[in-house]
C-alpha cells in the first residue's frame, strides 16, 4: 500500500509544471506585454529579482526561450529579445499562410465537429480580452485559434512546425497590438468569426477564401519600432 501511494504521489509531481517551466512562462508574458522590448538585453539577475526565484531556473528558462526563437545570444551583446527584420517578418507570415492553407486543405470538410471547439473557445477568449484590455491575453487567444486550426489537419509534424513558428509570431503580434485601437481588436475578432463560419460550412474553397480575407497583412506593412532604452536612459533589464 505504501509503495502504491508513493507511486501515485510521484505521478502527481511529474504532471506539475517545473520551476523552469513557470519561469519560462513568466518571461514569455513579459515579452508579450512589452515589458521587455525587441532588441533589449535580458539579464539573469534582473529576472531572478522580479520573478522571485533563484538564478539557476531562470538560466534554464532563458535556454528554453533561446530554443524557441524568442531570445538570441550574440558575442559581447549577451542575451537579447529577438529583433526581427522586415525580411524575417515577411518570411514568418508567408510561411504561416502556407501552413494555414495546408491545414484547411487537409481538414475541411470537418469530420468531427468537436474539433472546432478550441476555435470557438479561442474566439470567446479574444472577446473577453478585448473587453478587459488584456493585450497578452488577446495574443494568446489568437495563438489558440490558429493552433486549433492547424490541428484540424490531423498532421502532427505540421502542428509541431506551426507551434515553433507561432513563438516569434506572438512577439510580432504583441508589438503591433500596442499600436491598435479597441476597434481594431474587435475587427480582429470579427475576422476570426468569419473564418470559423467558413470552416463550419464544410466548403474548402469558401474556407480558403475566408482565410485569404482574414490574413493580417498589416504586419508586413508596419515596421517594428527600433529598440531603445527606457525613459531613464538606462538598460531596464540590468
Amino acid at each position: 500500500m505504501t509503495a502504491r501511494v508513493r507511486e501515485d504521489e510521484l505521478a502527481v509531481r511529474i504532471e506539475q509544471p517545473s520551476l523552469v517551466d513557470l519561469a519560462a512562462d513568466k518571461i514569455r508574458k513579459l515579452l508579450l506585454a512589452g515589458t521587455i522590448k525587441p532588441g533589449e538585453r535580458v539579464r539573469e539577475e534582473w529576472l531572478s529579482s522580479i520573478l522571485g526565484v533563484s538564478r539557476p531556473p531562470v538560466r534554464e528558462a532563458i535556454q528554453v526561450l533561446l530554443q524557441q526563437g524568442l531570445l538570441v545570444r550574440s558575442p559581447r551583446r549577451g542575451v537579447r529579445v529577438v529583433d526581427l527584420t522586415e525580411d524575417d517578418i515577411s518570411d514568418i507570415y508567408s510561411l504561416r499562410a502556407a501552413l494555414d492553407r495546408f491545414a484547411i486543405e487537409l481538414g475541411v470538410p470537418i469530420k468531427d465537429r468537436s474539433s472546432l471547439d478550441p476555435l470557438r473557445r479561442a474566439i470567446e477568449d479574444m472577446k473577453r480580452s478585448v473587453e478587459a484590455g488584456d493585450h497578452p491575453g488577446y495574443v494568446e487567444a489568437n495563438r489558440g485559434f490558429h493552433v486549433g486550426l492547424i490541428d484540424l489537419g490531423g498532421n502532427r509534424r505540421l502542428t509541431m512546425t506551426y507551434v515553433m513558428l507561432m513563438n516569434q509570431m506572438q512577439l510580432l503580434m504583441s508589438v503591433n497590438l500596442s499600436r491598435e485601437s479597441e476597434a481594431d481588436r474587435q475587427l480582429g475578432v470579427h475576422r476570426h468569426e468569419e473564418l470559423l463560419a467558413a470552416i463550419e460550412s464544410n466548403d474548402p474553397q469558401q474556407a480558403l477564401i475566408a482565410l485569404d480575407a482574414h490574413g493580417e497583412q498589416r504586419f508586413l506593412r508596419d515596421p517594428l519600432p527600433a529598440a531603445t532604452d527606457d525613459a531613464s536612459g538606462t538598460d531596464r533589464t540590468r
